[in-house]
């Protein structure tokens, strides 16, 4: 059961697709406009529009600096780099652009802060790059400090190749997809890699510069796209997209240990003494579309389903992942000794290809992003099951990222 916070609201940026044309996937959404915010009533939950900026192309990943009235956002195209995009948020809902950056890679879909807030982490995917850049005191990007490119990304450059190809071959080339910082540390920045079936691990060096301390191999096929780590439990959880599963692993402390030694370590994900060891592995789907295929309009063999985003419940009590397709919501109740998973529901999205959600800072509400039914949905959060029941719903075009703070932005010490 989720602890009892207070009601409180939230403001809810959501990134929207401006141009289908230059994206890796083909969204069937309406045209975006860019970033919008909204109200989150912690009460009611209703949401209440608030402020539009009409910007691309294809705004993706957003995030707030922690103690800066400053977001960053990233953006999509597979046929040009994509940029960094820092803006002013005031408390009105209100942004300005403040700068643009060059990404140094295409389809840049993911950004991470170190514990500092001295360097951000890039993720490009369509070329798998991932750049680290220096910021200011202030918050801006100040300087490039350093690039590693996937082995087999130069498939990208020597060939040249479409989405129609991307689609349909997933994997003939590396796709880098997140970056997350453990928070146990807060020293090892862990990468997936869909098109090899990894997750890379790095640190940080005091100038910027990535120092690749190895990889977890993970079975083939199951295509990797984001990990989360449990606040307080050594417990990871990635959401393959392929398979439509999530693989719980146990981060060893022991194993980590001999990172310290200077040697990268290379493990299989089920191997015993893995710096991340599989102890469970899930559908994301009930039972009946676990095999479930489909040819689509270009003669492409697909699953009728993918998962997308994956989040956890900010008490930790719960785990969630998106299914697009079967264009669901997968409950699951975490065991609070073991970090084991128990699916407690898969829940209807109230609408098509769910490609991204959050749940606010009261752990109350969940608000759906639908791509391609171009809407929001705001679901109650059962506390006790973690399981989802709608209430609201407002349009929103080719809903990309959806990404939820405290109402007030506040100069709080970055956590």
């Amino acid at each position: 059961m989720a602890p009892s916070v207070p009601y409180t609201s939230s403001i809810v940026m959501v990134s929207s697709y401006t141009n289908n044309e230059i994206l890796a996937h083909i969204p069937k959404g309406a045209k975006g406009t860019g970033i919008s915010t909204f109200t989150l009533d912690g009460i009611s939950g209703q949401l209440l529009p608030r402020s539009t900026m009409d910007i691309g192309p294809n705004v993706a990943f957003i995030l707030k600096h922690p103690w800066k009235d400053i977001v960053y956002a990233t953006t999509e195209c597979i046929n040009a780099n994509g940029e960094i995009l820092t803006l002013s948020l005031s408390t009105d809902g209100s942004m300005k652009l403040l700068d643009r950056r060059d990404a140094r890679g295409r389809s840049t879909c993911y950004v991470n802060l170190d514990e500092s807030c001295r360097f951000m982490t890039v993720i490009n995917y369509w070329d798998a790059k991932v750049a680290t850049f220096e910021l200011s005191e202030a918050g801006m990007i100040v300087g490039e400090c350093d690039m590693e490119t996937m082995p087999g990304a130069e498939y990208v450059a020597e060939k040249n190749p479409d989405r129609v190809e991307h689609w349909q071959y997933r994997q003939r080339w590396p796709h880098t997809h997140c970056a997350k910082t453990e928070p146990y540390n807060n020293r090892r920045i862990f990468v997936c890699d869909l098109g090899r079936d990894k997750v890379l691990h790095y640190t940080l060096q005091s100038d910027g510069q990535l120092r690749c301390t190895g990889d977890v191999q993970m079975q083939k096929g199951l295509g990797p796209r984001h990990i989360e780590f449990h606040p307080t439990l050594r417990v990871a959880y990635i959401t393959n997209e392929l398979t439509s599963t999530v693989s719980v692993c146990r981060f060893s402390a022991e194993r980590e240990k001999e990172l310290d030694n200077g040697a990268p370590l290379y493990d299989d994900l089920e191997a015993e003494n893995a710096l991340l060891k599989q102890v469970q592995k899930l559908s994301t789907l009930p039972e009946d579309w676990q095999s479930k295929y489909f040819t689509n309009e270009h003669g492409i063999w697909k699953a009728a389903s993918h998962s997308a985003e994956i989040r956890l419940h900010p008490s930790g009590a719960f785990l969630y992942i998106a299914n697009r397709g079967h264009d669901s919501i997968a409950c699951y109740v975490i065991d609070q000794e073991t970090g084991l998973l128990t699916l407690s529901g898969i829940c209807p999205s109230n609408g098509s290809c769910p490609r991204n959600f959050n749940v606010d800072v009261t752990g109350r509400w969940m608000i759906v992003g639908n791509q391609d039914s171009n809407n929001l949905s705001v679901f109650a959060v059962d506390q006790e099951k973690g399981t989802i029941e709608l209430k609201h719903e407002v349009q929103c075009s080719s809903v990309n990222y959806v990404y939820t703070l405290p109402f007030e932005p506040h100069d709080s010490k970055c956590a």
